[in-house]
């Protein structure tokens, strides 16, 4: 670790590993604000999976069957604000990396790192044994790799919605009590806390889109019957290529973002009475 320039109270990881150390030291200290969204997101996703009406459970998740529900819990568990408000929870130790890229990057890399290491387990163990029941170790194996590896690429585009609209992490009863400007301090505040339920799965369809086509041209039978599991896995391969390639472009293009923003950004992190 070193010390920002200018503040001996910020240190600053010199290596990706460092980085990874201390963004785990973040997540499992207090408010835990990270572990408790994945938490209750994974329990809200699997009541509603379980417990809804079957014709209301169809409208809400379009994928169904024994491996579907690790995915979906994969994607859903993905969709809060730990995947897009990436800079304001963490705004000191940004605000001293800001004008170093590679620092900056390092900083973003990490906590996608221990965003996934919280939820990849616990899909992974859903998969391989919803997948065991089913009798399917080649679609369990891809599931797996998909549950692994797709992610990444969505979680790189997902941080530019906390580059370009960052928000501070404050309490519900502080916010109604300054709730003026009302646009600001809630509405703002309430659109951006939504948006990633929206952004993130539709980020993982769109990884899926060169996959689906690979399938829709060279299977034979399309997408109209279940897919042989070589067509299967060339397609996840596919999308684990794209997913791989975004989250190295994603992160550098946000960097940039961030870079040009920085008087405006550095503005608003070091006040956090700006909601």
């Amino acid at each position: 670790m070193r010390e920002a320039p200018g503040s001996a109270a910020v240190l600053l990881p010199r290596t990706f590993p460092a980085a990874v150390r201390a963004e785990f030291g973040r997540a499992f200290r207090p408010p835990y604000e990270t572990l408790l969204t994945v938490a209750g997101n994974g329990a809200f996703m699997s009541v509603a999976w379980f417990f809804l009406p079957r014709g209301l459970k169809d409208d809400v998740f379009t994928l169904h069957g024994s491996l579907a529900f690790a995915l979906v819990l994969a994607a859903w568990m993905y969709s809060d604000v730990p995947a897009t408000n990436v800079l304001a929870p963490d705004r000191e130790r940004v605000m001293a990396a800001l004008d170093d890229p590679v620092l900056l990057r390092r900083l973003l890399y990490a906590k996608n790192v221990v965003l996934w290491a919280v939820i990849t387990p616990v899909c992974v163990v859903i998969a391989v044994f919803s997948g065991i029941l089913g009798h399917d170790p080649l679609t369990i194996l891809y599931t797996v790799v998909w549950i692994g590896v797709v992610p990444f690429g969505a979680l790189g585009i997902a941080a530019w919605v906390g580059i370009l609209f960052p928000y501070h992490p404050l309490p519900l009863r502080w916010r109604w009590e300054h709730r003026r400007p009302r646009r600001r301090m809630l509405w703002r505040w309430l659109t951006l806390a939504v948006t990633p339920y929206v952004l993130v799965p539709w980020l993982a369809i769109a990884l899926m889109v060169p996959s689906l086509l690979l399938w829709g041209f060279t299977s034979l039978h399309g997408l109209s019957r279940k897919l042989p599991d070589h067509d299967l896995g060339w397609g996840v391969a596919l999308a684990c290529a794209v997913a791989i390639l975004c989250s190295f472009l994603s992160h550098r293009r946000g960097v940039k973002m961030a870079q040009r923003r920085r008087s405006t950004l550095l503005a608003f992190l070091a006040d956090p009475t700006r909601g």
